[in-house]
C-alpha cells in the first residue's frame, strides 16, 4: 500500500519538478516562483471548476492561468535579466510574495479541498484496505505525461534545439538559433505544467497559501536528486521522494522530513548534477560580480582617482569628512529615541537589530559574493538558544546566555558552512536553503523544547547582575545600540583589513587569487563563519526584545527578508544594509498599520524594482552625493605642479 501511495504521489512531483527541471537545465536559472505558479494554478482552476462544475475545464483553467502568469514573468521581466542569474533567482523571489499575496486578494484566505472526478470517486480493494481509483489515474497520467515529455525532448526538432541549449548555450546562439524564443517557450511550457499539476494534485497535497513555498521546496528536492536538464531524472527524483514520504511517513512518522532535507543535502554534496541530469553551468564568483556583489561606488570612485591623479595623501580633515555620517548617525541615535513615544523608540530599536542581521549577511553577498538563502539559520539558532536557556534552563544572568547562545551560533555557522562550500553558485544556493529549512522543520517537530508551531514563548529580558536595575524600553535600546555600534565597528574594521581586500579579490577573480597563493576556501569560510556568529547575536537580541521564537524565524522567508535589506541598501557597503533595515522595517510598520493584508505584495514589489532598476542599492548615491560635497570642500593641488614637483 505505501508503495502506492508513494508512486501516486511521486508522480506528482515529478510533473510538479518537470519544469523546473527543464527551467534550470537551459536557463540556468532557480526559478523560485516555480511553486507560487503551482499555487495559481491550483486555485484558478478549482475555482473555475467549482463555478462551471467541469473538471476539465477547471484544469485547461488552471494550466492556462499559471502559463500565462509564467509567459508574462519571462518576457517582461526575465528576459532583460539575462545571463544574471542571481538577479533572477532574487526576482522570481519577489515574484512568490506577489503572486501569493494578489491570490489571497483575489480567493481569499481560505484553503481549498481538492476535486476527484466523479468516474475516478470510488476505490479498490486491495487485501484488507481500499485503494483510492483517483492515485490508480495518477499513477497512468503521471507514466504518459512522462512519455510525452521525453519524447518531446529526445525525438523532436524542438527537442534537439533545447538539449543543444543546455549542453552549450553560446555555441547555439552562434549558430543562429533564437534562444529567446527557446527560453521562453519552455519557461511558460514549465509554467503551464505546474498550473495543470496544481489542480490534479490539489486532492493529495490540499491548497492553501502556503503550498506555493512547499511545493517549490519539493519540486527543488525532486530536481536535485534527479538532475537538471532531464525527464527521466524528474520522474526518477519524483517517485524516490514519494516512496521515501510515504515508507517514513508509515514507519517513521516524527522523522519523514528530516529524511527527504537529508537526501537533499547529500545528494548536493556527493552528486550536484543528480542521477541522471545533465552537469549545470555554476558561475564563478568574478561572473557574478557585476551582478550582485560590486555596486558601482558614483563619486567616491571619482574623487579617488582624482587624490590619486593629484598625489594627495589623505588628511586628517579627509577622515574626518570620512567619519562625519557615522559620527552624525550614531549622535542621532544617541539622542533621539528617548523622546520619541515607545512605538517609535521599538522600532527604531528593532531597525538596529535587523541592520545587524543585514549587515551580517553583506559580508556573505558582498564581500563573499556567495547567495545564501540559509542565513535565517544562524539568526534563528542565537534566538532559539536565549529561548531555552531561559525558559527551560531557567539561567537568567545575561554574561552566562549570550556567550554560550553565540558560541552555539558559531559552531553552527562553523559545521553548515563547512558543508555548504563544498560547492558553488546555484548549488550553495539551494544547500543553504536546505539547512535553513530543515532547522525550521526540526523547530517545528520538536515541540516540547522549541514550542513547535506556537513557538517559544516566555522569554524575558536579560539580567545584568547590576544591583536594583529594572528594564525599561530606552534602557534596552540602549543596549542593544551599544551592541550594534560595537559589532559595526568590528565588522567595518574587518572588512577594511586586508583579510577583507582578500575576500574582495577571491570575489573579482578567484582563480587569480589562487595563483596568488591565497587560500580562497579557508578564506571564505573564516568570512561565513564570522557572518554566521554576528548574525546569531542579532538573533539574541531579537529573542530579548520580541520575548519569543518561531520556526519562521529560522526559514526563507527571513533570510529573505535581510537580503532585501541589503539589496536596497546596497551590497558590499556595511552601511548599505543599515539603510536598508531602516526602509524595510518603516515599509513593513506603515503597511502593517494601514493596509496589513497587502504586506507580502508591497514586500515583492520592492523585490522587483530594485532588482530591475536600483541594482546597486540606495547607498552608491547617497556616497555620490556626500563625495561631491567633500570634494568641494578639500582643496586638491594643481597637477601640473605636482608633476614638476
Amino acid at each position: 500500500m505505501s508503495f502506492l501511495l508513494g508512486t501516486s504521489f511521486g508522480l506528482i512531483l515529478f510533473l510538479l519538478a518537470a519544469g523546473l527541471s527543464l527551467t534550470m537545465g537551459l536557463m540556468r536559472i532557480l526559478n523560485l516562483a516555480h511553486g507560487a505558479l503551482y499555487m495559481v494554478g491550483a486555485y484558478a482552476g478549482l475555482k473555475i471548476a467549482g463555478y462551471t462544475h467541469n473538471y476539465m475545464i477547471g484544469i485547461l483553467a488552471g494550466a492556462v492561468c499559471a502559463g500565462l502568469v509564467g509567459l508574462l514573468m519571462e518576457t517582461a521581466f526575465l528576459r532583460r535579466l539575462f545571463k544574471q542569474d542571481e538577479n533572477q533567482c532574487l526576482l522570481t523571489l519577489g515574484m512568490v510574495y506577489i503572486l501569493t499575496n494578489l491570490v489571497q486578494w483575489i480567493c481569499g484566505t481560505y484553503p481549498l479541498s481538492g476535486v476527484v472526478p466523479a468516474i475516478f470517486s470510488g476505490s479498490v480493494a486491495i487485501g484488507t484496505i481500499n485503494f483510492p481509483v483517483y492515485r490508480f489515474f495518477l499513477i497512468g497520467f503521471g507514466l504518459l505525461m512522462a512519455f510525452i515529455l521525453w519524447l518531446f525532448q529526445e525525438k523532436t526538432k524542438i527537442g534537439a534545439t533545447v538539449r543543444a541549449g543546455m549542453d552549450n548555450r553560446e555555441v547555439t546562439g552562434a549558430l543562429g538559433i533564437n534562444l529567446k524564443v527557446i527560453f521562453t517557450g519552455i519557461f511558460t511550457l514549465g509554467a503551464l505544467v505546474a498550473g495543470f499539476c496544481g489542480v490534479m494534485g490539489a486532492p493529495l497535497t490540499g491548497v492553501n497559501l502556503g503550498t506555493g513555498m512547499s511545493a517549490l521546496l519539493y519540486a527543488m528536492i525532486v530536481v536535485t536528486i534527479g538532475g537538471y536538464g532531464s525527464i527521466q531524472g524528474a520522474l526518477l527524483g519524483g517517485i524516490i521522494i514519494g516512496l521515501v514520504n510515504a515508507f517514513g511517513t508509515a514507519y517513521f512518522p516524527q522523522s519523514a522530513s528530516y529524511i527527504i532535507y537529508g537526501a537533499l543535502i547529500l545528494m548536493l554534496l556527493f552528486r550536484p548534477s543528480g542521477l541522471l541530469g545533465r552537469k549545470l553551468y555554476v558561475q564563478t564568483a568574478t561572473e557574478n560580480l557585476e551582478k550582485t556583489s560590486a555596486p558601482r561606488q558614483k563619486g567616491g570612485v571619482k574623487f579617488a582617482l582624482i587624490q590619486r591623479m593629484a598625489g594627495v595623501k589623505p588628511t586628517w580633515q579627509m577622515r574626518l569628512y570620512n567619519l562625519i555620517p557615522y559620527l552624525a548617525m550614531i549622535l542621532l541615535l544617541a539622542i533621539v529615541p528617548p523622546f520619541l513615544p515607545t512605538y517609535f523608540q521599538g522600532m527604531v530599536t528593532e531597525i538596529l537589530i535587523f541592520a545587524l542581521f543585514a549587515v551580517s549577511l553583506d559580508i556573505v553577498m558582498g564581500y563573499a559574493g556567495l547567495i545564501s538563502f540559509g542565513h535565517a539559520a544562524f539568526f534563528g539558532v542565537g534566538g532559539y538558544a536565549v529561548g531555552i536557556l531561559t525558559v527551560h534552563l531557567n539561567i537568567s544572568s545575561f554574561w552566562i546566555v549570550a556567550p554560550l547562545a553565540i558560541v552555539i551560533a558559531a559552531l553552527l555557522s562553523t559545521i553548515i558552512m563547512y558543508v555548504s562550500l563544498r560547492v558553488g553558485g546555484v548549488y550553495f544556493m539551494l544547500i543553504t536553503m536546505a539547512f535553513g529549512e530543515l532547522l525550521a522543520v526540526v523547530a517545528t517537530k520538536w515541540g516540547s523544547i522549541t514550542g513547535g508551531t506556537s513557538g517559544l514563548n516566555g522569554i524575558h529580558r536579560p539580567d545584568l547582575g547590576i544591583p536594583g536595575f529594572t528594564w525599561t524600553s530606552t534602557s534596552f535600546y540602549y543596549m542593544v545600540l551599544i551592541i550594534f555600534i560595537i559589532c559595526f565597528f568590528i565588522l567595518y574594521r574587518i572588512a577594511n583589513s586586508s583579510f577583507g581586500r582578500s575576500l574582495v579579490g577571491i570575489r573579482e577573480n578567484e582563480e587569480r587569487m589562487r595563483s596568488l597563493g591565497f587560500n580562497t576556501w579557508l578564506t571564505k569560510y573564516v568570512a561565513l563563519i564570522l557572518a554566521g556568529t554576528f548574525a546569531g547575536i542579532a538573533g539574541i537580541l531579537f529573542a530579548y526584545f520580541y520575548r519569543t521564537m518561531a520556526p519562521s524565524f529560522l526559514a526563507t522567508d527571513t533570510s529573505a527578508l535581510a537580503m532585501l535589506m541589503v539589496i536596497i541598501g546596497g551590497s558590499g557597503t556595511l552601511f548599505g544594509p543599515c539603510l536598508g533595515a531602516a526602509a524595510v522595517i518603516l515599509i513593513k510598520q506603515f503597511t502593517v498599520i494601514n493596509i496589513p493584508d497587502r504586506w507580502p505584495l508591497i514586500l515583492g514589489t520592492i523585490f522587483v524594482i530594485f532588482v530591475m532598476l536600483i541594482r546597486s542599492g540606495l547607498y552608491p548615491y547617497l556616497n555620490g552625493f556626500w563625495n561631491a560635497v567633500r570634494f568641494q570642500k578639500v582643496k586638491i593641488p594643481n597637477t601640473a605642479d605636482s608633476v614638476e614637483n
